[in-house]
C-alpha cells in the first residue's frame, strides 16, 4: 500500500463518527425527538435507553465523545 493510500485510509476511518451515523439513519420525526431531548437537558442515559428501547444501536462513550466534539467527525455538540 502507498503512502498516499494509507493516507486516504486513514482519513477516512477520522470521519467515522457513530453518533452521526446513527443520527442521520434516524427519520426525520426521530432526529426531531432527540434533538428536542438535548435541549431539553435529558441525561445521555435517558436518551440511550430511550434509543435502545426502539432497537436503535448507540453508546454512552459515542454519545459523550460526539456531544463533546472528541469524536472522528468534530461535530459541534448538540
Amino acid at each position: 500500500m502507498s503512502l498516499a493510500d494509507q493516507l486516504a485510509s486513514i482519513e477516512k476511518n477520522l470521519n467515522n463518527c457513530a453518533y452521526a451515523k446513527m443520527y442521520n439513519a434516524l427519520s426525520p420525526a426521530d432526529k426531531k425527538a432527540l434533538d428536542e431531548a438535548w435541549l431539553k437537558g435529558y441525561s445521555q442515559n435517558t436518551v440511550l435507553m430511550a434509543l435502545r428501547a426502539e432497537g436503535i444501536k448507540s453508546s454512552n462513550e459515542a454519545i459523550r465523545r460526539h456531544r463533546i466534539g472528541a469524536c472522528p467527525c468534530q461535530k459541534k455538540p448538540s
